[in-house]
C-alpha cells in the first residue's frame, strides 16, 4: 500500500468530500489546507511549465540537502500544502481539459484562484462545470470579486490589502507613509474565509443536493478585518488615521510595544483599567513618576501618552521580556513577549505543549515539522497530514493513484498521457 493510499485510523468530519484544488500561492492553498486537515480528499492540480507552476515551489526558505533545483524542497510550499494529494495535468490541451472534466464529475468541491477570466477562457467556469456535476461547490477567489467595475482586475494579496484600507491603517502617524503588513497576511485571512464558506455550502448541499458558486473577494475580506474604521468614516466623515501601536477606540494606556534588554527585544503591554495600571506600577517598583496625578486615571494617561510611553520604556529596557511577561501576567495584566520566528519554534513552551509543530513525512525531504491546525477539538478528529498522512506532495506524486484508481485509466493509458505531455 502506498503512502497516498494508506487508511486513517479514525474518521474525520469531511471524509467523503473530494476537493479539486486549482489554487496557487497562499489564499487558495490555505483554504484547501483547512479542508484537508478536516478530512477532505484534496487533489492539487499542477503543471510543470514555469508560467503555470505555483511560485511557492521555487521560493525560500528551502529545506537543505538534495537537488538545489528540485521543485519539492520549499518549506513554505510544504507547510501550506500538507495533507494533499498532487497530480500534474496540462490544462491548456483539450485532452487535459477532458481529464479535468472527468475529475469534476467525481468531485464535491472545486477551489481556484487563477486570474479572474482564466477558467472561462478554458470554458471551465461554473456554468460549464455545473452541467457536468450539478452538486459541485465552486469556490473562486479573486482580488476584487467577479462582478462590478474591477471584476477582471489582476491582484495579489498586498494589492487587495491596499484597496481594503488595511495598508493605509498600518504604520506610524502622519507624516510617515503607510507601512502595510510586512507579509501577505490577507492571503491567510482569505483562506480561512474560503474554508468557512465551503463548509456552509456543504451543509446546504446535504439538505438540497445542489451545489453553488462562491465568489470570494479578497478586498472585501480585508474590509471585514479592518475593525471600526469604515463605520467611523460613515459616522464622522473623516478618513482613518494611523496610530502605530496605540489604541484610539478606547482610553487604554499604556498600550504598545516597549523595548527590553537585548537586541531588538520587546514586550507588548495593554492596560485596559486603572486596576491593571496599579498592578504595573507595583510590579515596576512604584517609581515616583508613576504616582503623578496625571497618570491616576485612564483619561489622564491617554492625554499624556507620549510621556507615559517614554517613562515606561526607560524601565522596561533593562528587563528580560519573558520574565516581565510572566510577572505582569501573574498580576492579571495583558502582556506578552514580542517573539520572532526563532523564538516561536525553539523556546515558546505554550506552542510546544499544545503540539503546534507536527513532524510529518515527506517523500523527498524526510520528516519535517509542519504548523498544526489552530484549534483543538474534543471528540472530533482532525489531522494536518490529511488523508495521505504526510506533508505536501512532490510534483505529480499521486498521478497513478488519481488517474488509475479514481478515473479508472489503465497503466498503458497513463503511460501514453505521460509521453504525450498531458500529465
Amino acid at each position: 500500500m502506498t503512502m497516498a493510499q494508506s487508511a486513517p485510523t479514525r474518521r474525520r468530519p469531511l471524509e467523503g468530500v473530494r476537493v479539486i484544488d486549482l489554487t496557487k500561492i497562499v489564499a487558495g492553498p490555505n483554504a484547501t489546507r483547512m479542508l484537508a486537515t478536516m478530512g477532505a480528499e484534496v487533489i492539487r492540480v499542477e503543471w510543470h511549465d514555469q508560467r503555470a507552476l505555483d511560485m511557492l515551489r521555487g521560493v525560500g526558505p528551502r529545506v537543505p540537502g538534495g537537488d538545489p533545483e528540485s521543485l519539492n524542497r520549499s518549506g513554505l510550499f510544504n507547510n501550506i500544502s500538507a495533507g494533499k494529494y498532487g497530480i500534474t495535468l496540462n490544462m491548456n490541451l483539450p485532452q487535459g481539459q477532458d481529464l479535468f472534466k472527468r475529475l469534476i464529475a467525481k468531485a464535491t468541491v472545486l477551489c481556484e484562484n487563477y486570474s479572474p477570466g482564466q477558467m472561462d477562457r478554458w470554458e471551465l467556469g461554473y456554468k460549464n462545470l455545473s452541467e457536468i456535476n450539478p452538486g459541485l461547490i465552486y469556490l473562486q477567489i479573486t482580488g476584487m470579486g467577479k462582478s462590478g467595475t474591477y471584476d477582471n482586475y489582476l491582484s495579489v494579496g498586498p494589492t487587495a490589502q491596499a484597496l481594503s484600507g488595511l495598508t493605509h491603517m498600518s504604520g506610524l502617524p502622519d507624516p510617515m507613509p503607510p507601512a502595510g503588513w510586512g507579509y501577505s497576511y490577507l492571503d491567510h485571512s482569505t483562506g480561512y474565509y474560503g474554508a468557512m464558506h465551503v463548509l456552509a455550502a456543504l451543509l446546504q448541499r446535504r439538505r438540497t443536493g445542489r451545489g453553488c458558486y462562491i465568489d470570494l473577494s479578497q478586498t472585501e475580506v480585508g474590509i471585514m478585518t479592518s475593525g471600526t474604521a469604515t463605520l467611523a468614516a460613515q459616522l464622522t466623515g473623516t478618513p482613518t488615521a494611523r496610530h502605530g501601536n496605540r489604541l484610539q477606540a478606547a482610553a487604554w494606556a499604556p498600550h504598545g510595544a516597549y523595548p527590553c534588554r537585548g537586541t531588538d527585544e520587546w514586550i507588548a503591554i495593554s492596560v485596559q483599567t486603572d486596576e491593571q495600571w496599579q498592578s504595573v506600577v507595583a510590579e515596576i517598583g512604584n517609581p515616583a513618576w508613576a504616582r503623578e496625578a496625571r497618570f491616576h486615571t485612564a483619561e489622564g494617561r491617554k492625554a499624556h501618552e507620549d510621556d507615559l510611553d517614554r517613562l515606561l520604556a526607560e524601565h522596561t529596557k533593562d528587563e528580560d521580556r519573558y520574565d516581565l511577561m510572566q510577572r505582569l501576567q501573574h498580576r492579571n495584566v495583558p502582556a506578552a513577549a514580542v517573539q520572532n520566528a526563532k523564538d516561536r519554534y525553539t523556546r515558546d513552551p505554550q506552542l510546544q505543549e499544545r503540539g503546534y509543530f507536527v513532524p510529518l513525512p515527506h517523500s523527498e525531504i524526510g520528516t519535517w515539522p509542519i504548523e498544526a491546525f489552530p484549534a483543538k477539538f474534543e471528540r472530533m478528529h482532525v489531522d494536518v497530514g490529511g488523508l495521505p498522512g504526510r506533508g505536501a506532495p512532490c510534483i505529480g506524486e499521486d498521478n497513478d493513484y488519481v488517474y488509475r484508481d479514481i478515473l479508472g485509466l489503465t497503466p498503458e493509458e497513463v503511460a501514453t498521457l505521460r509521453e504525450d505531455w498531458i500529465i
